[in-house]
């Protein structure tokens, strides 16, 4: 019996040796992980950044609204007081109050504050004299000693 293979017929050296080796064609390299995961994790750092700004604007927003709210009220406060009352309204502070002077709930951090200054009709300059025929009141509306909103109408007799 012949134990001894033809040269053609391929041996289990030749098998092994036919084969390729190195990296395989499925899966990723260690590298090739790494540089996944921080581009992911860098994605979810912005994401998260933008969320926290997001939030914070939205908050400020809110301030803002509520600031030009009170304001308004303190408007509508002086919109039915008789002209000539108005003058005593002058440095009137508030806070969150509604145009009845009633305490709004959860306002009581804003502080409005009623400015009352005489004007003259023809260029809107401080008025000083007796008898005065139009005023400028300005609202003013701070949250935390931070200027909100501020509003200025004017009244005539």
């Amino acid at each position: 019996m012949n134990t001894r293979r033809s040269p053609i017929e391929p041996g289990p050296q030749r098998i092994r040796a036919g084969r390729r080796r190195g990296r395989s064609a499925a899966g990723f390299t260690l590298m090739e992980a790494v540089f996944s995961i921080m581009i992911v994790g860098l994605g979810v750092v912005a994401m998260m950044q933008l969320f926290a700004s997001g939030t914070k604007v939205n908050h400020y927003g809110n301030r803002l609204s509520t600031a030009v709210f009170l304001a308004e009220e303190l408007q509508a406060m002086t919109a039915d007081v008789a002209f000539d009352d108005l003058l005593a309204y002058d440095d009137l502070t508030f806070n969150g109050v509604d145009a009845r002077g009633n305490p709004i709930p959860g306002m009581e951090r804003y502080q409005q504050q009623l400015r009352v200054e005489p004007v003259t009709p023809e260029d809107l300059t401080v008025y000083v004299g007796p008898d005065p025929v139009m005023v400028r009141c300005t609202a003013v509306v701070q949250n935390g000693g931070v200027e909100l909103a501020q509003l200025c109408w004017l009244r005539t007799e």
